[in-house]
């Protein structure tokens, strides 16, 4: 589990276990799609109207549209975390009460 927040350019850095866990490699394209109020991103999907882009050096591009769906800016921290059995990862918007039972400074 990893928390992150969005640079200023609506990227999200993903930790390397994270991604090597999902086989992602530079240049591929994974794709990204809201389900149930959080992010899911994925290199393997089989509806190809969803969105995608391309994961460069440890960073997705968030499209505007999700981030104005979820309402996650740069100052909104995200909670990262693998589901390697099923070959995604999934992001939540991490509210203030759980930033604090996790021990985390906001």
């Amino acid at each position: 589990m990893y928390v992150k927040k969005l640079t200023k350019n609506g990227q999200i850095l993903l930790p390397a276990a994270l991604y090597r866990m999902l086989g992602i490699k530079d240049g591929e394209f994974v794709t990204i799609y809201e389900e149930a109020n959080q992010l899911v991103v994925t290199n393997h999907h089989e509806n190809a109207h969803l969105n995608k882009c391309i994961f460069r050096n440890g960073k997705l591009s968030i499209p505007m549209e999700l981030r104005k769906m979820l309402k996650i800016d740069t100052n909104t921290l995200l909670l990262l975390q693998a589901y390697p059995e099923n070959g995604f990862i999934k992001i939540m918007k991490l509210i203030e009460d759980q930033a604090n039972s996790l021990h985390l400074e906001i």
